[in-house]
């Protein structure tokens, strides 16, 4: 399908489809990359939240600390913490930590004996004296090293960012003070107000995540196994729709005081703007590839059209030499490779045009020659039908003459009673003689110039073969041309089938000359065979004529004598009939060559009708070849 559609569509087809791939390719890429830039300014807008959260963590525990730090230092305290005196440390505190739960969020402030025994909570002075041993760590270890602890912890009352620092009295470590901030739902709520971003705390509790306190809902926002993957140590970053609007998820571990994850943050970020910005630019991208696209087929479409115009005007050129017009040049101005293509063709063209008015020429020249063959034939012709029906003549002749010497022959025994008429027959017979003699001097002559035009009919039958080599030769040299061209038609593709099909024809037509030639060579080497053999037969004739001319002589010597001596007649009357005998035996001979030279003359009359045959065949081909030449279109000059 693609083989069947123009250069133009071609090209703009190949454009576009390059251009929408690579425009497809860019956009997707550019996007891509769009989106890992905005995941990652959500995963580090995010993470700078986290930090903050654990900060505020950080800080909870540090002023927890400090107040602790604060009330282990008050000798009054460190004296009845000593002491064992709740009643005393309750009238100390409790009139003002409804301050600190109000201002300051603390939801804890109590005492510890070692290793951690409950002594005084003043956030509920009700219970005391419990053993937290099994779950209290920062306790065991404040109380056991004697050094200040901070961080997240569970207890009673929940988790806590807690703050405690030992209490010692008189130089002897008698326990621990304990602050427990708010890490509660307040906690939560203001994080939200101070940052705009919505954040959660899940607890692991056996294989599920529990709730602890969030601003948007009871439940996870990501799935568990993602949670799981984020308790391991591996912050994920997702997204979910909260209140009808995308949202950014972070989730990433929370540690106690000692580094042990217990449980997930969840931070939710308002996306809206990234992916505004995100749709923005896909837009944007979709707009400039679209316009890409269609400037780049707007130039594609441009640069087709030259293409196809230069194109077209090869194939004109090439047009009109498929339709044999020779004589318009092929131009076309530029240096690449339509215009080489251009002059490739004007060259062939022109190759074809110097064949074309050669073999013109030729052929003009070979009719020609053909024409003066055939009427020199034709007149060799009527000279054979002449010289035949002279010797027809002679035979006849020749016969009354053996027809007379039979009868002399048969009355030579009575010569001498009729000396006087055979007197009178002997001077018949010397005129006769010399009559016959006139005629076969004739014969000679004649058969003379029959020999002559024999030999000039082979020298021109040998010139016509000269001509035939010249033909051949410029009907291979067409076939070479021909098949040059069909390879140069065959390497210019598309362009050249058509002038390959007109380089076929003139190969074909080639090969038919050579053919007629060779048919014409064959003919003209049978001429030439007859005419070698009339050359023999005709000089066989010219050697029974030179017999007969001598017979013909000795028989006019021997009737002189019969006139000189007729006076002698008896005496020489056997002399007389062995002449007459010889004459007879002679007159036979003259008459059996004058029949050898009739029959050689009409197979002569023959060979020269088919001489003049051959020629006509001749003339008849070469006009062929030349009205075929002339169906090229050549230019004035030619």
């Amino acid at each position: 399908m693609f083989n069947n559609l123009r250069l133009w569509a071609k090209i703009l087809v190949a454009m576009g489809a390059s251009m929408g791939i690579i425009g497809t390719v860019l956009t997707w890429t550019n996007l891509a990359n769009m989106g890992s830039l905005i995941r990652e300014a959500e995963r580090s807008a995010l993470d700078a939240h986290l930090k903050a959260i654990n900060n505020a963590i950080a800080a909870e525990g540090r002023m927890a600390e400090t107040m602790s730090a604060v009330i282990a230092s008050i000798p009054l305290v460190q004296e009845k913490f000593a002491a064992g005196d709740r009643g005393q440390l309750s009238d100390l505190f409790l009139p003002g930590f409804k301050t600190l739960v109000k201002d300051y969020g603390v939801e804890q402030f109590q005492f510890h004996t070692p290793p951690a025994t409950s002594f005084f909570r003043v956030h509920k002075p009700e219970k005391f004296g419990d053993d937290m041993t099994s779950f209290r760590h920062t306790v065991l270890a404040t109380n056991a090293t004697h050094k200040p602890t901070r961080g997240l912890e569970g207890g009673v009352a929940g988790l806590g960012a807690r703050g405690m620092v030992p209490v010692r009295h008189n130089g002897n470590h008698i326990g621990s003070v304990e602050f427990g901030m708010s890490f509660g739902q307040p906690f939560f709520d203001n994080f939200r107000e101070q940052n705009g971003v919505e954040a959660g705390l899940h607890i692991l509790d056996k294989k599920n995540f529990k709730t602890m306190a969030a601003t948007f809902g009871k439940e996870p926002l990501l799935g568990i196994e993602v949670l799981q993957k984020a308790m391991g140590g591996e912050p994920q970053l997702d997204h979910c729709i909260i209140k009808g609007t995308t949202h950014a998820v972070y989730a990433a571990p929370v540690s106690d005081f000692s580094g042990k994850p217990i449980g997930v943050i969840e931070i939710a970020m308002d996306s809206s703007r990234y992916q505004g910005t995100l749709d923005a630019s896909r837009f944007t991208a979709i707009v400039v590839s679209l316009l890409s696209i269609l400037v780049g087929l707007g130039l594609a479409m441009l640069i087709a059209r030259h293409l196809v115009n230069r194109i077209n005007t090869v194939v004109a050129g090439v047009n009109r030499v498929a339709q044999g017009d020779l004589s318009a040049d092929i131009s076309l101005d530029g240096c690449d490779e339509i215009a080489d293509l251009a002059r490739a063709t004007r060259e062939m063209r022109g190759k074809l045009h110097d064949l074309a008015a050669e073999v013109r020429a030729n052929a003009a020249k070979v009719h020609t020659a053909a024409q003066e063959i055939a009427g020199a034939v034709e007149g060799q012709a009527a000279t054979s039908t002449e010289m035949s029906s002279s010797v027809t003549e002679i035979t006849s002749t020749m016969e009354e003459l053996s027809a007379s010497s039979t009868q002399i022959a048969d009355h030579s025994k009575s010569v001498v009673e009729i000396a006087n008429q055979t007197l009178d027959g002997s001077r018949k017979g010397s005129e006769a003689m010399q009559t016959v003699l006139g005629r076969m001097n004739d014969i000679r002559i004649d058969n003379q110039h029959s020999l002559q035009e024999i030999v000039e009919l082979g020298t021109k039958s040998k010139q016509i073969s000269k001509v035939m080599e010249i033909i051949n030769a410029v009907a291979d040299q067409t076939k070479l041309i021909a098949f040059n061209a069909a390879l140069e038609a065959s390497s210019a593709g598309e362009a050249g089938k058509r002038f390959s099909v007109v380089a076929g024809e003139i190969r074909r037509l080639a090969d038919s000359v050579t053919e007629s030639t060779s048919e014409i060579e064959s003919k003209i080497s049978e001429i030439q065979d007859s005419i070698n053999r009339l050359v023999i037969t005709s000089e066989k004739g010219a050697s029974g004529i030179a017999a007969g001319t001598a017979a013909s002589a000795n028989t006019a010597d021997h009737l002189n004598e019969i006139v000189n001596a007729a006076s002698h007649t008896t005496n020489a009357a056997q002399q007389i009939s062995l002449s007459t005998q010889q004459q007879k035996t002679a007159s036979n001979q003259v008459v059996v060559a004058l029949r050898e030279i009739v029959g050689a003359s009409s197979h002569t009359a023959q060979s020269i009708t088919r001489i003049s045959q051959i020629s006509k065949d001749m003339s008849g081909l070469s006009a062929r070849l030349e009205e075929l030449v002339r169906q090229f279109k050549l230019s004035d000059t030619d």
